[in-house]
């Protein structure tokens, strides 16, 4: 671990749930370089960073969906409203205008 940089310890996830792997031979450190040992810990918490990408995004999703619900409904609004009143200004010309 001592070969792993502070910096890039700060970005690599936090895991927050226990997860079940299967043991499996370690190979000496030594052995393994930096990218490797990277790669592999990404591998065992694929499952994790998944779900909690997929949370976050939805999270993100949400707020936006929230913002954006008030300007949707006005527009819809208007629309109908302006639907509206070109129907009933339609049916309220006298038939002879209706039909030219």
């Amino acid at each position: 671990m001592a070969a792993l940089s502070k910096k890039l310890l700060r970005t690599l996830p936090t895991l927050t749930e226990v997860v079940d792997v299967p043991a499996q031979p370690t190979p000496a450190t030594g052995d393994l370089d930096e990218e490797a040992l990277i790669e592999r810990v990404l591998m065992r918490l694929e499952l994790t960073l998944d779900a909690q990408v997929q949370k976050v995004v939805a999270d993100a999703l949400q707020e936006q969906m929230k913002d954006l619900a008030p300007r949707i409904r006005q527009r819809v609004d208007n629309a109908v409203r302006k639907a509206v009143t070109q129907a009933l200004a339609t049916e309220t010309k006298p038939p002879a205008s209706r039909a030219a």
